[in-house]
């Protein structure tokens, strides 16, 4: 990059905040050595309250370190901005005082504005720059991962990324070109003398002489915030942009669009995904299907949990690619490596210190795993989320939904819900797997049911019950707590999740009924959905995010809360959802619930084969059971496994190659947009959702058979399996 040989004017307005201000004069002289362009640093002294920091600011002066200008009286931030922009005829850098520069930053932020005469500002990343902020936009961003300016700094500068335009400056460091100012003018002290907006509408009125205003991608300063106007700040911001508004009406509009176009994600993630190779952490790749549901939950959940000591990223097929995204990269983004490109895959994965993969499922790899793990040739491990390595049919269910407990003739009775591969068998099916499970170096089950399952059929292979990370951060799990059911009162029954036949829908659905037509004080809510409509008597509240299930358990306020499953749930996370609530809980003697359950007061495991009619009975012997008065009940001895993900998963870092020195080489195949179902599939598939939910036609949809239903979501939606 060419260096300008031309000087600038670092101008330096200050009100309070001793060690801020200090902070930030210090590093810009500690910086200026490392600079090729000659600056003078102008310090400007708005007759702050701190007469400490006056005379420290006087101290700097007299060894000339500073050019000291000082406002007996206090002038407000707009004019001495202004003053600093009229004693020089150089190009100038405002700087907040509370900001931090390192290394060349100069050089840097000056090169990419003389990058074109039509340029007339420029303005590097930041923690606290609003369309300018690292590592989330327009947000305050606290130091990423702690680590010093200067090396956050580093990394932009090794990326090298291209400038991108903005629609404005962000005044808390802001060149500016001389010849701009010279057409422009100064800083409009009448309508924002107080502070705030006024960069903005000085960009607004060089964009009407054809200026243009770039991020200096290449480029971090840390901004503090907020120093010198204390609580004045949101006073001042809201008066700003209304001014703005009533000048320049299309203002807001264009700031909007940069945000909704978001053009520098791509680099915030480029700096993000640098800076944790830099931490030198082992990085775990996980192999998943990538449709959602537990599985990937668990992914995403164990990467949040073991962020501290290795980096985690998780890899999902497409039709002719696979798909690389980041959990802990919180700006979001990913890669999409063609299946011809996987030894790219493989040097971005090196570069990034790779020294485990962690495979979760091979729905969607079964042609390409063997090869995968063979080409990335590192240690793995597997986690049985389901019961896919044994059969096709994951859940090991029937055509009702109805778990296959009997181990002979299971094949035969699962392959009539889904069917196997022409010319496969289960025999042959379980072989083809068999030599990727005992080539792993660890295998987990979320349970010991779901591990005791395996063992049927591959009765030598070890396996190791790790509850999931959630519970390791849950444990222990508060008390239960009761809440009787009151005289004449329903009793309030709540079902959670997104319910499919083996996970008890039509058991619900019929028990309600039962329970309705009879006139049964019970009552019954699916915080949730099911994969059809169900009869009115359920209450059905809909999708939800996690983080708004406790306000809708609040809401629902259920007396208990039910789990009509009809499958050998591995582990449950709509169960560690009731568990942290401390609600009674009823379940079935299947798969993870008895383990999970153990010793739990006011908790009710049942028969899993229980009759819709016996179901109904239990929970009115359950409903004069919590006919007594308010309790809360310790859980003693709660069960929990040998296994902790925080002291056992991680593993010894690895030296990384850090093969990659620029944006382009890092970025090769990142994926711009998130590519989406065509427009006709789309509108199909709303159709069919309005068909399913419709107070008419959803009971007509009831009929059509689940396989049927099942095939064309696969076709239309990638939501997960069980929706």
């Amino acid at each position: 990059m060419d260096i300008p040989n031309k000087p600038v004017d670092i101008i330096i307005p200050v009100y309070a905040g001793v060690t801020e201000t200090l902070t930030c004069i210090e590093s810009v002289l500690e910086s200026l050595p490392q600079c090729q362009i000659r600056a003078e640093v102008v310090v400007i002294f708005d007759a702050g309250p701190d007469l400490s920091l006056r005379n420290a600011l006087l101290e700097l002066a007299s060894r000339e370190q500073i050019s000291l200008l000082i406002n007996e009286q206090n002038q407000g931030f707009v004019c001495c901005i202004n003053k600093g922009i009229s004693r020089s005829s150089k190009d100038v850098v405002l700087l907040n005082s509370d900001t931090i520069v390192a290394g060349d930053w100069l050089d840097r932020l000056v090169g990419r504005a003389y990058q074109s005469s039509h340029i007339a500002t420029a303005t590097p990343f930041s923690n606290n720059a609003e369309i300018c902020s690292f590592p989330q936009l327009c947000e305050v961003n606290s130091i990423f991962d702690d680590l010093p300016v200067s090396e956050i700094d580093n990394a932009f500068s090794i990326l090298d990324a291209p400038s991108i335009s903005i629609p404005t400056a962000v005044g808390f460091c802001m060149f500016i070109k001389r010849d701009c100012i010279s057409r422009i003018g100064l800083f409009d002290i009448e309508k924002f003398g107080r502070g705030y907006g006024e960069e903005n509408d000085f960009c607004m009125r060089a964009a009407k002489l054809n200026y243009t205003h770039i991020l200096a991608s290449n480029v971090y300063v840390h901004h503090h915030g907020g120093v010198s106007f204390g609580e004045e700040k949101s006073a001042r911001v809201q008066q700003a942009m209304l001014t703005l508004d009533q000048m320049y009406p299309r203002y807001h509009a264009l700031v909007a669009k940069h945000i909704a176009e978001d053009p520098a994600r791509k680099w915030r993630f480029a700096a993000e995904l640098l800076l944790k190779a830099r931490r030198e952490l082992p990085l775990v790749l996980h192999i998943s299907h990538g449709i959602g549901g537990g599985t990937d939950k668990h992914v995403v959940q164990l990467a949040q949990h073991c962020s501290d000591t290795m980096q985690h990223a998780m890899l999902v097929p497409q039709a002719n690619s696979a798909r690389l995204v980041f959990p802990n990269v919180v700006s979001g983004g990913l890669f999409e490596f063609p299946y011809s490109e996987l030894q790219s895959l493989k040097n971005l994965l090196f570069s990034l210190s790779l020294n485990r993969v962690h495979l979760h499922h091979i729905k969607g790899w079964e042609t390409r795993i063997a090869k995968l793990l063979d080409l990335l040739n590192v240690p793995y491990d597997i986690t049985l989320h389901d019961y896919y390595f044994l059969h096709p049919n994951p859940a090991l269910a029937d055509k009702r939904g109805v778990f296959c407990e009997e181990a002979k003739g299971r094949d035969e009775v699962c392959a009539e819900f889904i069917a196997f591969p022409r010319g496969v068998d289960g025999p042959s099916w379980r072989e083809q797997w068999s030599g990727i499970l005992n080539k792993a170096e660890r295998i987990f089950a979320p349970s010991n049911s779901a591990a005791a399952i395996y063992n049927q059929y591959h009765s030598k292979l070890s396996i190791t019950c790790a509850f999931h990370p959630d519970h390791e951060a849950s444990h222990p799990y508060p008390d239960v707590s009761l809440s009787p059911v009151k005289t004449g009162e329903p009793m309030r029954v709540a079902v959670l999740g997104a319910l499919s036949i083996i996970k008890g829908a039509n058991v619900l659905e019929r028990v309600a009924y039962m329970a309705d037509r009879a006139g049964i004080l019970l009552e019954f809510t699916l915080i949730g959905y099911a994969y059809k409509k169900l009869a009115t008597c359920v209450h059905t509240t809909g999708t939800y995010r996690d983080e708004e299930l406790p306000a809708l358990l609040e809401s629902v306020d259920p007396h208990v809360i039910w789990f009509p499953c009809t499958w050998p749930e591995t582990y449950s996370y709509t169960l560690s959802s009731a568990l942290d609530k401390g609600l009674p809980v009823i379940g079935p003697d299947l798969g993870a619930f008895p383990e999970r359950l153990q010793n739990r007061p006011f908790t009710w495991v049942e028969p899993w084969q229980t009759t819709p009619q016996a179901w109904l009975d239990r929970l009115l012997e359950i409903r004069e059971e919590m006919s007594v008065e308010p309790a809360v009940l310790p859980w003693q001895q709660q069960p929990c496994t040998s296994f902790s993900y925080s002291e056992e998963y991680p593993h010894t870092a690895i030296a990384p190659d850090m093969a990659f020195t620029s944006a382009d080489k890092l970025m090769a195949f990142w994926l711009e947009e998130l590519p989406q179902a065509s427009g006709v599939n789309r509108r199909f598939y709303r159709a069919l959702i309005w068909l399913n939910s419709h107070r008419w036609f959803g009971h007509v949809a009831n009929l059509i058979p689940h396989w049927l239903r099942r095939t064309v979501k696969r076709k239309l939606s990638t939501r997960p399996l069980h929706d």
